[in-house]
């Protein structure tokens, strides 16, 4: 639905945003994430910082040795990102060919949904089998 294009990486969040893959790195990192210092910098700072090898970009509060091996993929998958310093990040919206912004994309997308079984009885989710002491007592 919305998408963000990289240019300089100045408005981008490096770990809560999407911007290289289909989830943000804090989900898919997201042990790394927990022990970065740098949680909160943008990808431009990270880029500046340098994330590749040895760089200052990948400083932790501390790091096991299989955490490491994380360190090396992110590594990887971040070999060939090349940022456009001339360029400012854009967001997109996929729904519309325009890639702008519509009500009616969402409200259509929302509503288009199909119905969706649940695999519990909603009486069972409001109607629990607990003796009447225990819920008065609670």
């Amino acid at each position: 639905m919305l998408v963000v294009v990289i240019g300089n990486g100045r408005t981008t969040l490096f770990w809560s945003d999407v911007w290289c893959g289909r989830v943000s790195f804090s989900v898919r990192f997201s042990r790394l994430y927990d022990l970065s210092v740098f949680r909160g910098a943008s990808v431009l700072e990270m880029s500046q910082l340098g994330w590749g090898e040895g760089g200052e970009a990948w400083r932790w509060r501390r790091l096991f040795a299989w955490e490491e091996e994380l360190v090396g993929e992110f590594i990887l998958l971040l070999a060939n990102v090349t940022l456009q310093v001339n360029n400012d990040d854009r967001w997109l919206w996929t729904l519309e060919t325009s890639n702008s912004f519509i009500v009616r994309s969402l409200y259509n997308t929302l509503t288009i949904q199909p119905h969706i079984e649940l695999p519990v009885d909603a009486f069972s989710i409001w109607h629990k089998d607990v003796p009447l002491k225990v819920v008065v007592f609670v």
